[in-house]
């Protein structure tokens, strides 16, 4: 997986959503009608545990501006896809230290399509 064009530490696990945005209304005889007005796409990211300096060049990444170009294995179509994305919640357990370096367990995002 890259973001904005930098490779990232592999999660342990990527789901992919992919969300229908639809303009709905009835008729007067009380039909719904339905049109698809996008098909856009989720990415939740998780490590179970991921080293400080990783963790520190996604954040850096995802800090430095509002949207990103994500590129990613899409299940849709087989192939890497590219999408633009901004950041939702990040969430991560407390460090731990293992020698001289520290890790965090159970590292979530959500990169979520424009």
């Amino acid at each position: 997986m890259m973001i904005d064009g930098i490779t990232i530490a592999t999660p342990t696990e990527l789901k992919v959503g992919v969300f229908r945005l639809t303009k709905s209304e009835r008729t007067a005889s009380g039909k719904m009608m339905m049109e698809i007005i996008a098909v856009k796409r989720r990415l939740d990211l998780k490590w179970n545990i991921i080293k400080d300096t990783d963790l520190k060049q996604i954040m850096d990444l995802l800090d430095a501006k509002v949207f990103h170009t994500v590129t990613y294995p899409d299940p849709q179509t087989g192939e890497t896809a590219t999408i633009t994305a901004y950041v939702g919640d990040i969430n991560m357990n407390a460090f731990r230290r293992i020698g001289n370096s520290r890790y965090y367990a159970d590292v979530s995002l959500a990169l979520i399509e424009q």
